[in-house]
């Protein structure tokens, strides 16, 4: 790790030095680089709250100016990342600036194509993947400019689109015009006006220039190139799909393949000669066991016997499977506690090896060798080069692998020899090269190259791997297999004269079949010699440099300020409260304390026996977080859930919390309280000094669309005991039970069901409160209420309108998506005895706005008496809340 912190603070010192002069600034501050050296560990960072998906590489965190990165195996791409999130450091401190001296609000900022365009713009070239999504857009008609960019908006496009805007801009009107976007963010508070004012246009005038100009450069591409679909079988169409392997059943062909339809990524298999719905072979993304797949970044394998090799991640590693694909049951797993991660699993023909790329606690991916009989694990590489996708050849005496370590820093292809241990070059050049797949007889070697620009699929006959680049500088003929507009990935041999590819076609990862691969090899017009004689020997990094200006200390917790918020609120019963909250945290996250300090005395003699105060401490440090506090609450009360409602009451002690995760979908949690109470509800006193301990289990794999969860399940159960110790005044127990499962039933429909009971039993037993529209719809907002409860709503969730939008001449208006629910709920509340049954039925409609509140409104009919007869009144009501 300290020699990737070493690389990371290298990177950050050149990228600073670029970035101050185009900026025309200087950082007035100590910039905080947060280094984890592989992405399950960045995943686990208490930095910010939310769950960091696997497409995330980065972030910059606003609040306190934090930069947090993953190496992910390549130098390269760490590099780039780091210059990215910096980019944004910049951008914010210069956004700022220039705000402050023209004595603006500091709530200007651009919107998220520039923000993130600009971050492209200045920290990477243009690459394949950026080359492929424009040449899609445009071939296939769905390219937006600026005036519409909204639809695109958060999405890998918009990315990509921005910073192509962003080149256009700098090639055609001059690099001197993408600073002074920020430099005249002062004097409009649209952005589109900035960007008139910048470059004398708004953005249709620009969108007309533009768009015009992409379809000059890229509609001729049709002349030369075909897009995937016009020149090959298609296997799988629709949604996302990679990795695909070839499985023979007898005389059947199977593709088998990793993909995400349903917005969890799984394995499928789907015959190659009829066209049949997917089958799933492994429910991915739903248990601890299979907690995430690596869709684009690990390939899958299978044996002569039928075993399927693929990874997955389970918990803080991942893990290595073997799937019998007869009885479809996994046969064997394979758990190192060295490797954090693991991928592209390739079997030896012989089927007693698997090679694959594995990556320890310090960051570096290397190659290893799985004997799979005796589970012997045995390391080919340890170095710094992104070694990946490596395969046996035939005769099971060399490996073909992908790596970084060529003297030009880019991907070329290597071959390891067994016997010596060499490792040599099979190609060569400043292009890359990915995903090499032998033939059956060894004769050719298909992968894929950028040569053009986008990846295609070429190939390489084996009889020039006789020559040894170590010894006689030569050259080698690659020949183009594909010509595509867009990129293959992938080519797997079929050993019918067939590669099975992943391809890009309609903004989706498609399965296809290329067929006469042979006559494609042999008269192909497209042919590259790779020259050796400039190969040099692997790259290095000095950082000598950062050993001199810096020096090595262990981390020590400092502590700043998250947030701070008060609040002054005048009520007709309660009178004027006051009140503040205070957050602070280390730098890391991992430690957090929380300070609350409000006062609601109503005449000067409350003054001090009303202050209210509460303080917490938070360490997510481990595995096993934890919480402490202590708290002292004093005042009048109106409590829904006490049985006295409106009363006075001090109640001063602490509490301890334990929550420990299972998986990342599971966790149980224990927690204990001490408080002494004081109560008076004006005809008696009562006190107590109780004590509450609880037992928890949470379980939570549901999939939400923009309005609440469409898959998945999620689950609470909870036990709690409460009891005065001291007074015996108080005693109860508490029983908290709630299952909700979400049946899809297409891609963006539902039936979702909920069950829910709460029992509260004892002396002084509190109570729960029912109606409303989060729960028995149709009635008054919390009017029921009862020491038990038990609950059941169903909903039909379904796609009304995906969009509302509104044009006027001076500007337009839009709305998201409007999903619609047919509901049925029924449940009661009581204390001693059971009163009736209460029902509701009816219709729903749901509206995200702006992606942070859900408005939702809801008519139909109540269910009354006791669940015999229906109130013909209909009944509306709004409010806002997710879906359940």
């Amino acid at each position: 790790m300290r020699h990737i912190a070493e690389i990371g603070a290298k990177f950050a010192e050149e990228s600073y030095s670029v970035l101050k002069v185009k900026f025309n600034l200087n950082v007035q501050r100590k910039i905080p680089l947060v280094f984890y050296s592989t992405h399950q560990h960045f995943e686990q960072t208490n930095i910010i709250p939310s769950f960091i998906p696997e497409g995330v590489g980065g972030f910059f965190e606003f609040m306190k100016g934090r930069v947090v990165i993953p190496f992910m195996g390549s130098i390269g791409d760490f590099r780039h990342v780091i210059r990215h999130e910096l980019v944004h450091v910049f951008m914010h401190s210069k956004i700022t600036r220039v705000l402050k001296d023209h004595r603006m609000p500091l709530e200007r900022y651009p919107p998220l194509w520039f923000v993130e365009g600009l971050a492209e713009h200045w920290s990477a070239e243009w690459d394949d993947k950026a080359e492929m999504i424009l040449r899609d857009a445009v071939l296939q008609d769905y390219i937006v400019g600026l005036d519409n960019i909204e639809q695109i908006s958060g999405t890998f496009a918009m990315y990509k689109v921005g910073q192509h805007v962003l080149k256009f801009i700098s090639d055609r009107y001059g690099e001197e015009k993408i600073l002074l976007f920020l430099e005249n963010l002062w004097k409009a508070k649209s952005f589109e006006e900035v960007f008139r004012i910048t470059v004398g246009m708004d953005y249709e005038e620009f969108d007309n220039i533009y768009v015009y100009d992409l379809k000059k450069k890229y509609f001729p591409l049709l002349s030369t190139m075909d897009q995937p679909g016009a020149t090959s079988k298609t296997i799988q169409a629709e949604g996302y799909n990679s990795k695909p392997v070839i499985y023979k059943r007898g005389d059947t062909a199977e593709a088998v393949f990793a993909g995400n339809h349903t917005g969890y990524t799984s394995i499928y298999r789907k015959e190659l000669s009829k066209n049949e719905p997917l089958k799933l072979l492994v429910q991915g993304e739903k248990s601890g066991e299979f907690e995430a797949f690596h869709l684009f970044s690990s390939k899958i394998s299978i044996n002569k016997d039928g075993l399927l090799a693929f990874v997955t991640k389970s918990g803080e590693n991942d893990v290595l499977y073997t799937f019998d694909m007869q009885s479809e049951k996994i046969e064997r797993s394979f758990k190192d506690k060295n490797l954090v991660m693991i991928s592209s699993p390739s079997w030896s023909r012989d089927g007693k090896r698997i090679v694959f790329t594995g990556v320890e606690k310090g960051g570096f991916s290397d190659l290893y060798i799985l004997e799979y009989g005796s589970a012997k694990l045995t390391r080919l590489t340890n170095d710094l080069y992104d070694d990946r996708d490596a395969v046996f050849s035939p005769a099971g005496d060399r490996l073909v692998f992908s790596s970084d370590r060529s003297s030009t820093k880019a991907y070329n292809l290597f071959l390891y020899d067994f016997t010596s241990g060499d490792i040599s070059y099979l190609t060569f050049g400043e292009e890359n090269y990915y995903s090499p797949n032998w033939t059956e007889d060894g004769g050719r070697i298909f992968f894929t190259s950028d040569l053009d620009g986008v990846l295609n699929v070429w190939a390489i006959d084996s009889s020039q791997l006789k020559s040894n680049v170590k010894k006689n500088i030569i050259t080698r003929e690659i020949r183009k297999i594909t010509n595509f507009t867009t990129s293959a990935f992938d080519p797997e041999y079929t050993g019918k004269d067939q590669i099975l590819i992943s391809s890009f076609e309609k903004f989706k990862f498609q399965i296809r079949m290329i067929e006469g691969v042979a006559e494609r090899f042999d008269t192909s017009v497209t042919i590259h010699y790779c020259d050796f004689s400039k190969a040099g020997d692997p790259w290095n990094i000095d950082v000598s440099e950062i050993h001199e200006t810096a020096s090595l200390a262990p981390y020590k917790e400092s502590y700043n300020l998250d947030i701070a918020a008060s609040q002054v609120s005048t009520d007709p019963i309660f009178g004027t409260n006051a009140g503040a909250v205070l957050a602070f945290s280390d730098l890391l996250g991992n430690d957090q304390y929380y300070f609350l300090l409000y006062n609601n005395a109503q005449t000067k003699n409350e003054i001090l026996e009303s202050f209210n105060v509460a303080i917490s401490r938070i360490s997510l440090h481990k595995r096993m977080n934890y919480a402490y506090g202590i708290f002292n609450f004093s005042g009048r009360r109106y409590d829904l859930t006490d049985v006295d409602e409106f009363y006075w009451e001090r109640v001063f002690g602490g509490y301890f919390v334990l929550s420990y995760p299972l998986s990342v979908f599971q966790r149980v949690e224990a927690s204990t309280q001490i408080s002494n109470s004081d109560k008076d509800n004006y005809y008696q006193e009562r006190k107590a000094l109780m004590v509450s301990n609880s037992l928890s289990f949470i379980s939570d794999n549901s999939m939400w669309t923009s309005t609440g969860p469409i898959d998945g399940h999620r689950a609470f159960v909870s036990l709690s005991f409460t009891s005065d110790v001291k007074h015996a005044n108080v005693n109860y127990y508490t029983l908290m039970a709630d299952y909700r499962h979400y049946f899809r039933l297409s891609t963006r429909s539902a039936f979702a069901s909920r069950f829910q009971a709460y029992w509260n039993e004892g002396k002084e037993a509190r109570r729960y409160f029912m109606g409303g529209s989060w729960d028995l719809r149709g009635y008054s907002r919390w009017s029921l209420r009862g020491t038990k409860l038990w609950l059941t709503s169903h909903e039909l969730r379904f796609p009304l309108i995906d969009a509302i939008g509104v044009k006027f001449p001076f500007g337009g208006i839009g709305f998201g998506a409007i999903r619609g629910a047919l509901f049925f709920d029924a449940g009661s509340v009581w204390d001693t005895k059971y009163k009736d049954t209460k029902g509701s039925f009816g219709l729903g409609l749901r509206l995200n706005f702006l992606g942070a509140i859900v408005f939702r409104h809801d008519i139909g009919f109540r269910i009354e008496d006791n669940f015999s007869r229906v109130n013909n009144k209909l009944f509306h009501q709004f409010f806002f809340g997710w879906d359940f």
